[in-house]
């Protein structure tokens, strides 16, 4: 893990998979890990729009690799962690920051 060997890190990831990306850093003790989203999905995706979707994320990458971690973590500490808690919880299917419960994914529920 370079985080904790002191080189600075940004992870990419489709929106899709923030919230995934936010439990692995909690469970990594990296709770404040810079994690970039970018427009899910990306399968299928041409070149141009692929590129598109990095452009506009660019200057993200620019400033998770170079600014404070004082400053990356007050910006990305809390960046999908309401998702990331429902879904922890059990129980909770999210989309972007739609989410529905269901009772058959619960802890203890109907399987």
């Amino acid at each position: 893990m370079l985080e904790t060997a002191g080189i600075p890190t940004a992870v990419i990831c489709s929106d899709e998979f923030g919230p995934l990306g936010r439990a692995e850093a909690q469970v990594l003790g990296l709770g404040a890990l810079p994690l970039l989203p970018i427009p899910h999905p990306l399968a299928g995706n041409d070149a141009a729009l692929v590129r598109a979707k990095a452009e506009a994320i660019a200057d993200e990458v620019l400033a998770a690799l170079t600014d404070s971690a004082a400053t990356l973590a007050a910006r990305h500490g809390g960046r999908f962690l309401a998702l990331t808690d429902k879904r922890m919880a059990g129980g909770v299917v999210c989309i972007d920051e739609a989410c529905v419960y269901d009772p058959g994914l619960a802890r203890g529920g109907a399987s």
